[in-house]
């Protein structure tokens, strides 16, 4: 039971990632624009694509080692080889159709500051069933695979002159299951998708909200919680299954028209990920959004 609950507290946990706007993500003391120029120097001839030498990308390294040139230089570049070894490059145009069904990702709509908001049912995530079918590093897989693509819309929106450089998460724990999602062997999965957030895309999260969190694993969080950082705590809000508390901090954050019912919201219908692809990207915006949902 205590490693059960254990892997729904590493689900819940991420590192620090600072609440920012786009404005205030590129603005920049003077040691600091130095910082972003010896960075730039240092990299741009080793990073693969054009986005890769922006400002708002290199900056995501050097705010995570707090304008530490070498450590982000170091960091960056890991994050280079990693990306080669592993084909990150071609990962979304591999066949994702029956994960993509199984493990569902959902992007909501935008937050009153203009981030996308992506929803993550996972209480409906059978982790189990692919882990005894022998599919643990294909689903590890498919998880990278899915942070490569909520970049890749924060991008998008940012071409689109859209103030987003981070996103929204809210984890659905609902039908949350010790045997399907809390098991031994699902651990490791956790681990992962802490690992590949950490150290491949930091400052991603703006908020990551859990509700209908299991009453077992709240007393935990308290535990923990008197020992994380303030910046982890602002950002990371964890709830019960009490509807009303919750729905009330979600829609301080997002307006009810950029939420589905079931998250207090007027929409019946949500986005999928999968509901991107193909469409024309340079269109991308909160309006975009809800065109598509409605």
């Amino acid at each position: 039971m205590g490693r059960n609950i254990y892997s729904l507290v590493l689900l819940l946990y991420f590192q620090i990632s600072l609440q920012i706007s786009l404005d205030e993500f590129v603005s920049l003391t003077s040691s600091q624009k130095d910082a972003l120029d010896q960075f730039r120097d240092a990299v741009s001839s080793k990073l693969p694509h054009d986005y890769m030498r922006e400002d708002v990308f290199l900056m995501r390294w050097l705010r995570d080692q707090k304008f530490d040139v070498s450590r982000a230089t170091s960091r960056l570049l890991k994050d280079v080889q990693w990306r080669e070894d592993n084909d990150i490059d071609h990962i979304l145009q591999e066949d994702w159709s029956d994960f993509d069904r199984e493990y569902r990702v959902l992007v909501e709509g935008c937050d009153k500051s203009g981030r996308p908001v992506l929803s993550l049912p996972v209480g409906d995530w059978d982790l189990r069933r692919a882990i005894v079918a022998g599919q643990s590093d294909r689903l590890m897989r498919y998880f990278s695979k899915l942070f490569e693509e909520a970049a890749m819309v924060t991008r998008w929106f940012q071409k689109n002159e859209q103030r987003a450089v981070q996103a929204t998460m809210i984890f659905d724990m609902g039908n949350f299951n010790l045997i399907q999602q809390g098991c031994a062997r699902c651990i490791p999965i956790f681990v992962h998708i802490l690992a590949v957030y950490e150290q491949h895309y930091p400052n991603f999260a703006h908020r990551v909200i859990a509700i209908n969190t299991p009453e077992l694993a709240l007393p935990i969080y308290d535990i923990y919680k008197s020992i994380l950082s303030r910046d982890v705590t602002d950002m990371l809000h964890i709830f019960g299954r009490n509807k009303k508390e919750w729905q009330q901090f979600l829609l301080e954050e997002i307006d009810e028209s950029q939420l589905s019912k079931n998250l207090g919201g007027k929409n019946f219908e949500t986005l999928d990920y999968g509901d991107f692809r193909g469409l024309n990207t340079s269109l991308y915006s909160c309006a975009y959004l809800n065109f598509l949902r409605n």
